[in-house]
């Protein structure tokens, strides 16, 4: 099974693996789009993806807002992330290495809230680094997925 069917499907995998499977598939999956989502010049919010936005959080700078903020007040390590989920895009944090697909949700957009993912710069600020991080998000690959998806 590919990484998403493993995590799609995790009452399939043996009770005495599933932790593993969760950890080393869902830190699989999870980096794998958070490498794919990030561009040295970052890029400006369009497209199909921005409308989405606007209609589901009201604007860009609430739905900013509401990410920071489940980036900003995870306890511990883990990840926000921007979904597709049951009902439209939903924002939302998850521990450790857990990933929205578990949940059958498909991730858009996520940021790694680990301290390994900041701390050489950033120390404890994990707002400071989130803040940064927003900088850097591909909007057309975002937007690509959203489209794929939808």
């Amino acid at each position: 099974m590919d990484v998403h069917d493993l995590l799609s499907n995790l009452d399939q995998v043996p009770e005495a693996k599933r932790q593993a499977v969760i950890n080393n598939g869902g830190g699989h999956a999870n980096h794998s789009l958070f490498w794919s989502i990030m561009s040295p010049n970052g890029g400006e919010l369009g497209g199909e993806i921005a409308a989405a936005i606007t209609s589901t959080f009201g604007s860009h700078e609430a739905a900013k807002e509401q990410f920071v903020t489940a980036a900003t007040t995870r306890f511990g390590s883990g990840w926000a992330w921007l979904v597709l989920g049951d009902s439209g895009l939903e924002i939302y944090s998850t521990a450790n290495q857990d990933s929205p697909i578990m949940q059958g949700h498909t991730p858009l957009l996520g940021v790694d809230v680990w301290e390994h993912a900041y701390y050489l710069k950033y120390q404890n600020l994990r707002p400071a680094y989130v803040e940064a991080w927003t900088n850097v998000i591909n909007w057309t690959r975002v937007n690509e997925l959203y489209i794929a998806n939808a």
